[in-house]
């Protein structure tokens, strides 16, 4: 009778036992984000945050009680043999771009001042004939956005609203300048950054959640406000701005990043006879 058979050798484990992966731990996180960010917008937020933060809790319990839940990860085969190969690494020549960070290119900081405020002359227009659709008038919405700053007007009738008010006009100008060139400069530094479709992101993804971050906090900022607010018509007003802007700053020449530029280039150095190795327009 051989060893073997007197004395069995135990089986070899087929793999490793490893915690297995869960979403328990970020629902639940996620549900306590919502429970705070509903302490300062509505209280329905802090509902649904404490549904979903109860429902992460209950499944990390189930995860790890009475017993961690495993997976068998086996084990890989036995690694392939490095053969000698008689090739050679290329090296980074003069002229050649290094490893780069994306974005590569971006838009000029212009073509986000100038996609703002075309945008906003849109959404201006889009406003304007929305108020005089809905209510006869071409100042309704003018001085309802005045109505975020000035004191007292967000409680004035339907009537009031709808005549002229130059200090109304002034101030709705200059939050309308104000925003529109502020949201256009951070399409210009943000839709680089997209890989796909940056036009839609710019006319719907940012607007509507730009929407409902305006309906939740007007709410405790000022009530009074949000029952005055056509949101069909805001809604369009910020697509039409999202789209021109958007639009026009995706049209517009790319340049490339200074991560190219060499250091004579950064400082502004003058160096005849040295190639350029970026900064130039592509």
């Amino acid at each position: 009778m051989s060893t073997d058979e007197i004395h069995p050798r135990p089986k070899q484990p087929e793999g490793i036992d490893l915690p297995a992966p869960t979403s328990s731990p970020f629902t639940c996180a996620f549900g306590v984000t919502l429970i705070a960010a509903g302490l300062v917008t509505q209280w329905i937020v802090t509902i649904v945050g404490a549904m979903i933060m109860l429902i992460g809790a209950i499944g990390w319990f189930k995860e790890v009680h009475p017993d961690n839940r495993e997976e068998t990860i086996p084990f890989e085969d036995d690694p392939t043999p490095i053969t000698e190969r008689n090739q050679k690494v290329l090296h980074l020549m003069q002229g050649k771009r290094h490893r780069m960070r994306v974005p590569v290119e971006i838009h000029p900081y212009s073509s986000g001042l100038w996609g703002g405020v075309i945008g906003g002359i849109v959404m201006a227009i889009v406003a304007t004939v929305g108020s005089l659709i809905e209510h006869g008038s071409l100042w309704y919405a003018c001085n309802l956005l005045s109505a975020t700053i000035l004191v007292g007007v967000e409680s004035q009738t339907v009537e009031q609203l709808s005549q002229f008010n130059s200090t109304s006009l002034i101030v709705a100008l200059i939050i309308q300048v104000v925003m529109s060139v502020f949201i256009g400069l951070i399409y210009g530094a943000t839709l680089p950054m997209i890989p796909r479709f940056p036009l839609l992101f710019a006319a719907a993804f940012v607007p509507l959640v730009w929407t409902g971050l305006t309906w939740a906090t007007i709410s405790v900022v000022n009530p009074a406000l949000k029952t005055n607010i056509d949101w069909l018509w805001f809604i369009g007003a910020q697509i039409s701005f999202g789209l021109v802007a958007g639009w026009w700053i995706i049209n517009t020449e790319k340049i490339g990043t200074m991560q190219n530029w060499s250091y004579l280039e950064r400082t502004g150095i003058d160096s005849p006879g040295v190639p350029s190795q970026g900064g130039e327009q592509s």
